[in-house]
């Protein structure tokens, strides 16, 4: 007897999508149909109950122990080794850990150049004070006068000019 999907799902209590993932997860054998559905067979609705069990007494899938079926040599595990599992965490962590040193070696490098233009900017603004320091400390340098106003009218003689026309 065969049974589909949402038939063995409905049997089961749950989702048929959850089947279907368990099916390509943990590699139960089953058939597929002319349209490329999932037809199950007694032993895989057998290794489905199995995995459903023992997921419910773990709360979720327990990785470590190995399903209880009538052939376990048909399921691969569903896990990988340990080794291989803190090999990709230890690339992991040491990729994280270079990203944060080439963060932290852009950041002072950023705040070098910041700190450059300060000094150099400081550095210039010296230069003028000094400057003007040293013209107030020389002796030939001639006290402040204040500049000539020319706001009065100047007055010009205008007798001539009256003695041309009138003869005088």
């Amino acid at each position: 007897m065969e049974l589909k999907t949402h038939e063995v799902a409905k049997e089961l209590g749950m989702a048929p999508r959850t089947l279907r993932k368990w099916v390509q997860k943990y590699k139960i054998p089953c058939s597929k149909n002319d349209y490329g559905h999932y037809v199950y067979d007694q032993k895989a609705i057998v290794l489905l109950e199995t995995l459903k069990a023992n997921s419910e007494v773990a709360g979720t899938l327990d990785y470590e122990t190995p399903l209880q079926c009538t052939e376990p040599s048909t399921i691969n595990p569903p896990f990988e080794p340990k080794e291989q599992k803190m090999d990709l965490l230890y690339d992991r962590i040491n990729r994280v850990e270079r990203l944060l040193d080439q963060k932290a070696d852009e950041v002072v490098s950023y705040q070098l150049l910041q700190q450059r233009k300060e000094i150099e900017e400081l550095t210039k603004r010296i230069g003028e004070l000094e400057e003007f320091i040293h013209t107030l400390q020389t002796p030939n340098v001639k006290k402040y006068e204040p500049p000539l106003i020319f706001d009065q009218p100047v007055k010009t003689k205008r007798r001539g000019m009256f003695r041309s026309i009138f003869g005088l």
